[in-house]
Order: structure tokens, then sequence, then C-alpha cells
């Protein structure tokens, strides 16, 4: 599909590109009598199926799915399936909202998330400056990661604070230029610390939240957010809805 494929609703005015990194490494098949990536191929073809009736979103958001496990990969909606990151056209990997079919998803290997941080920070780039010539009018891009995990390496040894330095500063370097907004939910089993080096103010706990709550979470707090609001203003709005929905969450579970 090439940019000039991609095909809008009625409406729309302006464009907000998104991309979700999710973890598919070998731990999000655990529990084995439950696999959390199980429960995330549930909610992915869920959400995007029913993204159709909220009309903000179909008219506006252009999203890119990349997953990371020890390799890191982009869906390709013209073959629909995901590709590994160095075949990756940022002008192909970004759809509609609502014309994303997201692939089955598979758990296996590591956990390579700086290698998926440092792709989607290029991919991104690229899209937005190819909108902004193309005159296009675009908001700010979000990033968001979604792990059970912790950032390793190639040979499966869990970064440092150090290794995970230069990735860090890049993330903020663009997010204090008015690049993106980086945000990392870490769920069931996620190293928050290790992740907090990486996003020291955009790192939320979402221990037990259903993963289609999850998905609502981001993509409303993506379509909320005003375009002069600051990052950290953002950051601190999307832990507050955080809270909000783990409370409800708990409280669900005690009235069933």
């Amino acid at each position: 599909m090439s940019v000039h494929s991609i095909e809008f609703g009625a409406g729309f005015e302006e464009r907000q590109p998104v991309v979700l990194l999710l973890d598919t490494s070998a731990s999000m098949g655990r529990p084995e009598e439950h696999p959390r990536i199980d429960e995330l191929n549930g909610a992915l073809t869920r959400w995007f199926d029913g993204v159709r009736g909220q009309e903000r979103l179909r008219n506006r958001v252009e999203v890119c799915l990349i997953t990371f496990d020890s390799a890191v990969r982009v869906h390709d909606p013209g073959p629909g399936r995901l590709v590994p990151v160095e075949e990756a056209d940022a002008d192909r990997v970004f759809v509609p909202v609502d014309s994303m079919r997201p692939p089955t998803l598979r758990a296996e290997g590591l956990t390579r998330l700086t290698e998926a941080v440092e792709a989607a920070l290029e991919l991104v780039r690229t899209r937005y400056r190819t909108l902004q010539r193309q005159r296009v009018p675009v908001r700010r891009p979000f990033l968001w990661v979604l792990t059970d995990g912790a950032p390793s390496d190639a040979q499966g040894r869990p970064l440092d604070a150090t290794a995970l330095a230069g990735t860090a500063g890049r993330v903020l370097e663009g997010e204090e230029q008015g690049e993106w907004v980086f945000q990392v939910i870490g769920v069931r089993g996620a190293d928050l610390p290790m992740l907090r080096v990486l996003a020291p103010k955009a790192t939320s706990a979402l221990e037990n939240l259903d993963f289609g709550r999850i998905l609502d979470l981001l993509f409303q707090s993506t379509d909320d957010s005003s375009p002069d609001r600051t990052a950290d203003l953002i950051h601190q709005d999307i832990d507050d809805r955080a809270a909000r929905l783990a409370r409800m969450e708990r409280l669900e579970r005690d009235l069933r």
C-alpha cells in the first residue's frame, strides 16, 4: 500500500501517526494455561474491528504495528504479515486505524526492546517528514510500548542502565523537541525500574488490566491530547487515566 492509496473517512483534516510496539518475547507465552499472547491477540482483533464506530480516530489516526522478541518486525499491510524491520517502508506501514488487520502474534525469543524503539523512532520521524512535505496537517506522533519483561541483548542478558542510556537519551531529546510522545505500559512481570530508565516520566504499571482496556487507554489518550500540551503533562494525564482504570478494574473484580 503506497502513501497515495491510504484513504481516510469524510471530514479528515489532519493526520495522527501512532506506533504500537508490542512485546512478543517468550514470557508473553505464560502462564501456560492462559498465555498472555492469546489475550493480546484477541484484544487486538476486537479493538481494531470495533474502531469503525469511533469517528475521530477513524478519520485521523494512522497506525504502525511493531513487534519485538529476538527480532524486530513491522506489520506490512500489503502482504498482511510481519516483515523484518530492515524491509519496512515508513510510507507503507502506517495505515488508517480502521484498516489495520493485526496479524496473529506468537510468543518466542528474547526482548530486544531497544532495537525496536530505535527502529520506531526512525520510522515515525520519516513518516512525519513525508506528511509535512505533502503539506498534510500532522500532529505530533505517539509511540506506545507494551511489555511484560525487561530489555535484553542479543544473548538474552538483561540490559543495565548504562546500556539503555543512548536510547533513553534519544527518546527524551525527541520529546523535548516536540517530535513525539513516548509512553511505556508495563504489564504483569514487567521490570518497571529498568523500564523507567528508558522512560523516567512515562512508564505506567497496569499489572492486571485487560489488554482491550489498555488499547482504549492508549488511543483515547492520543486522541484527547492537544498539540500544545507538553509531553510531561501528557504523561501525567496518562498516569491519571491508568490509575482510574486500575481502580475500576479492582472494583469490578470485587463485585463479581
